[in-house]
């Protein structure tokens, strides 16, 4: 696979933005290219693609339609939206939908190249994760579903050798020994089986793109958005320790499995205990259920005792939990506006009033759209 050029899909109907992004990946990538939706939809069954870029507006199907159909047949292609116009409802819509990232028209071509080559690097290491996982199964007998293999993967830490290995991108990498790092494994793994459930799909993705909005609002450093962009991609990963019956659950919790779920952040700081991380990134993992007044779990934290950036991670994980179309019984979905209502009644005592306050200005404020063009998948 090291050798594998990557397979893209442009689908544009206007012939300036196809030209633009063939002469960017012509000389890295194969390229196809469909004017129309349903052209699209032709080439996704003939091929196996890495990568589509999407305009969101096409003759024959939106941008989102499409983008859902898409993610209905080949739920692994990474989606990069293209659209003439920073529209912030859009591109939560696309993000729910699982977009990976978007461009701006006219594109920038150190950004567009930037993101397409990082959005390609994922889905070879999502198709490794696989492999790798297929064969866990094979090697011990166990069963392939992905919860057996995480638990292979937490009581044998020879096999995490043997998948950095197995993300090595080039013989020529393999004989400089340039290994993937545990972090950029950990993130996949959790989008992998974020994929196993419809619902959760790409939560760890929009909470981290919620929280680099409000980090680039409050004008954090460099360090605190790279820890933060981090922690926001972990903050969940001790659900891998839960059953997923739990997980699942439409109804209500009873009381021995809320004390069940509530014990997600503690198994997280265990599974990541060999990144060895800053303790910014762990107080994510550990704290971003915390609430300002002291009310939340796991340590009962109270207001400005945490740092920013769980508080910033707690109101990003709340906002999507309101506005994504989970199947619980027990509450309805929110529009963003209900969101932002339900994040200043709460304001002061489950959230912090600056983080509230930064958040609502963004969805306000038309001159903050700009900050769309931040990627989701920024080097770290």
């Amino acid at each position: 696979m090291g050798n594998h050029r990557g397979t893209i899909l442009i689908v544009d109907d206007e012939a300036g933005p196809r030209d633009s992004l063939r002469m960017i990946l012509k000389v890295n990538y194969n390229l196809h290219f469909a004017e129309n939706g349903e052209q699209a939809l032709d080439l996704l069954m003939a091929h196996d693609f890495d990568l589509i870029t999407l305009d969101l507006k096409l003759p024959d199907l939106t941008g989102l339609e499409l983008l859902k159909e898409i993610k209905r047949q080949k739920p692994d292609v990474e989606v990069i939206i293209i659209t003439g116009h920073g529209d912030l409802q859009s591109s939560m819509d696309a993000m729910k939908l699982g977009a990976s990232s978007y461009l701006l028209k006219p594109l920038n071509i150190g950004e567009a190249l930037s993101l397409v080559n990082q959005a390609v690097k994922k889905k070879r290491q999502i198709d490794r994760l696989k492999e790798f996982l297929t064969e866990v199964g094979q090697i011990v007998g166990l069963n392939t579903e992905i919860g057996e293999g995480i638990r292979k993967l937490k009581e044998e830490p020879s096999l995490l050798e043997k998948v950095k290995r197995m993300f090595v991108q080039s013989p020529q990498e393999m004989e400089d020994q340039k290994k993937i790092n545990y972090f950029d494994f950990i993130r996949n793994l959790i989008e992998f089986v974020e994929k196993e459930d419809p619902y959760a799909s790409g939560h760890s993705s929009r909470v981290n793109y919620y929280s680099n909005l409000i980090a680039c609002k409050l004008n954090l450093s460099d360090q605190e958005k790279e820890e933060l962009q981090i922690g926001a991609y972990l903050h969940d990963i001790g659900k891998l320790g839960i059953d997923k019956r739990v997980l699942q659950k439409k109804k209500k919790y009873t009381a021995e499995e809320a004390k069940i779920i509530k014990r997600h952040p503690s198994i997280g700081i265990s599974i990541v205990s060999p990144l060895k991380l800053s303790p910014n990134i762990l107080s994510v993992i550990q704290h971003h259920h915390e609430f300002y007044d002291g009310g939340g779990y796991p340590d009962s934290c109270k207001g400005k005792d945490l740092s920013i950036l769980p508080r910033i991670v707690a109101v990003a994980d709340a906002v999507d939990a309101m506005i994504s179309d989970y199947p619980y019984e027990y509450r309805k979905v929110l529009s963003i506006e209900e969101a932002v209502e339900e994040l200043r009644a709460c304001s002061g005592t489950q959230f912090d009033p600056d983080v509230v306050s930064a958040f609502t200005q963004i969805i306000e404020n038309e001159k903050d759209k700009v900050i769309l063009k931040s990627s989701l998948f920024s080097s770290i």
